[in-house]
Formats: C-alpha cells, sequence, structure tokens
C-alpha cells in the first residue's frame, strides 16, 4: 500500500502541471509523455501476447509503428467538431484522412502474413487489438486535452468516483457477482452504486462548472480564465458546438446520460483489461509504476471513456 501511495504522489506531481497549464510548450511535453505511454502500453501489450508465442522483432517493429501512425493521424478527428478554441496549442499530427490510415494499417498487417511466416491470421487480430485499443485510447485522452482541460478533469472524475464507490459499496453490500469469471471482486451492488453516484457528481462539474471555477476563484484563471469581453464558461459545452448555445436544462438531458454512459465505459474498460490479463495469465501489464502495474493497469478505464466522448462529441456535430 506504502508503494502505491508513493508511486500515485509522483505520478501526481508528473502529470497534473503538464496537463493542467495551458501553454503550448507545457502541452506539447503532454503529447510527448502520451507518445512515451503509446510505446509502453505497446510493448505491454506485445509481451502479454507473447505469453502464448514469440513475435518477431521485425513485428513488433511494424505494430509499433503502425499504433504511432494511428494514434499521431487521429487529431484530423477534430475537423467535424470544429470547436471554438482561440488558444495556440498545437497538435502532433499528419492530417491524413482516417480511412487512408486505416487501409494503410489492414494492407501491412495482411502483407505481413504472407511474408513472416509465423505471423497469422490470428496474430492480425492481436496486432489490430493493440494497435486500435492503444492508438485510439492514447489519441481520445490528447484530443480532449487539446478541447479543454475541462474535458480531462471530466473524464478523471467519472473514472475516479466510479470506481472509488463501486469499491466501497461493494465491498459493503456486494452480494451478486459482476463479472465472476473475469473480476470476481466486483459485483452489481458495487457497479450499480459506483455508476449513480460518479454520474451526480460528474454532472453536476459539468453544469455548475462556471460557478465552481470563476475566473478570480480558486484554480479559475487555469481552468476557467475569462477571455478579453470578460465571458467565461458555465457549463463544460459553453463554445462547443451548437449545445453550447442552448439552455442549461437542455445541456442537462446530454449531459447526464453521456455522464452515465461513460460510468459503464469505464467499468467495462476496466473489466476488459481484466479479461485481457486472465486470458494470458498475468497480474499486471507491466511493472514501471510500482504498486499499480503497468500503463495499461493505471489508464484502461480512462481510455475507454475518452474513446466513447470523442465519439459522441463527434456525432453530436451531426444533430
Amino acid at each position: 500500500m506504502k508503494q502505491r501511495v508513493i508511486t500515485a504522489l509522483i505520478l501526481a506531481l508528473i502529470l497534473t502541471p503538464v496537463t493542467i497549464i495551458n501553454v503550448p510548450w507545457v502541452f506539447n511535453i503532454f503529447q510527448l509523455l502520451v507518445v512515451s505511454m503509446v510505446v509502453i502500453a505497446t510493448m505491454e501489450m506485445l509481451a502479454m501476447y507473447e505469453h502464448e508465442k514469440p513475435i518477431k522483432l521485425s513485428i513488433k517493429i511494424v505494430i509499433l509503428i503502425l499504433t504511432l501512425l494511428t494514434y499521431i493521424n487521429l487529431g484530423t478527428l477534430l475537423k467535424p467538431i470544429n470547436p471554438t478554441i482561440s488558444h495556440e496549442l498545437q497538435l502532433i499530427t499528419l492530417n491524413i484522412d482516417p480511412i487512408v490510415v486505416i487501409s494503410l494499417v489492414t494492407l501491412v498487417l495482411l502483407a505481413c502474413m504472407v511474408f513472416v511466416d509465423e505471423f497469422t491470421g490470428a496474430d492480425i487480430g492481436k496486432a489490430f487489438t493493440i494497435i486500435y485499443y492503444v492508438g485510439l485510447g492514447a489519441a481520445s485522452i490528447t484530443l480532449l486535452r487539446y478541447l479543454g482541460i475541462r474535458f480531462i478533469v471530466y473524464v478523471a472524475l467519472i473514472s475516479f468516483v466510479t470506481d472509488i464507490f463501486a469499491y466501497i459499496f461493494g465491498i459493503k453490500f456486494g452480494k451478486h457477482k459482476m463479472a465472476p469469471n473475469i473480476s470476481p471482486k466486483k459485483s452489481w451492488e458495487g457497479a450499480i452504486a459506483g455508476s449513480v453516484i460518479a454520474t451526480l457528481i460528474a454532472s453536476a462539474f459539468a453544469m455548475f462548472y462556471g460557478y465552481i471555477f470563476t475566473p478570480n476563484g480558486f484554480l479559475g484563471s487555469i481552468f476557467n480564465p475569462a477571455d478579453s469581453e470578460g465571458v467565461y464558461l458555465i457549463t463544460i459545452f459553453d463554445n462547443f458546438t451548437d449545445i453550447g448555445h442552448r439552455d442549461l436544462w437542455l445541456q442537462a438531458l446530454v449531459i447526464v446520460p453521456i455522464t452515465f454512459f461513460g460510468t459503464i465505459a469505464g467499468q467495462i474498460g476496466d473489466l476488459v483489461a481484466s479479461k485481457f490479463k486472465r486470458t494470458y495469465h498475468i497480474k499486471d501489464f507491466g511493472n514501471i509504476m510500482p504498486g499499480h502495474g503497468g500503463i495499461l493497469d493505471r489508464f484502461d478505464s480512462i481510455m475507454f471513456i475518452g474513446i466513447l466522448f470523442l465519439s459522441i462529441f463527434i456525432l453530436m456535430t451531426y444533430i
């Protein structure tokens, strides 16, 4: 437990400043950290698959390159959203149509099956899983940060509150196992309680963001600075697609369901990671963070929520 707490404090000291400081060069550091996370997470999944059979170094390199390519190019997903952001943050992106990247990834992996005897059809499925699970998950975190600090705080709040209360209520009231073959300690009572409480807390945060962080209040200059005309955000969707210009009650009709689905996505993400570990008989994905395991052990639910929210935000532009 002591080791776990120390690691968490070190992570907070490193990640908090590079996440919340809205300065271009700090944002670039944030992106470089996420790139390093993509590399480590990819290697963690490759190591996991090697519990079944060895993977040639050439294939590992190809999968790593394709995962990084997927991550870097997904900045193009911002085009449908086109938010009204005025800062000077710059994304590291190739600006290639995602369809081109998906086609390239598919062709390269199929070619590998032809030219590398040990690389089979089943291995293609594993490669696709790494490329899109890690690449898309990391890209969603970066893009949400680019759209605004408030979205990263929102996602983290949903993830942490859901986990905490699902654990507390599961320990005290859990009787019906949720997924006994994957994670025996998780219960439906804990999952429901975690989702309900996290939905209430995170929805309130999203709807009353501007009252929590006023420009002249605590951390307001970081999380909610006023523009040149003295206007600042009230909800997290202010100045964000058409929904941000609607009445609060209309925004609530969007925010509450999104938050609720986010709590479910976070728990599914955690179970997906657990299923991987149970299938390949590993305790953790890695040991880079003592007491917490690997990158995927720590960020599995956040990545799942990020993918869901980015998809929803893109769909909102068509409504």
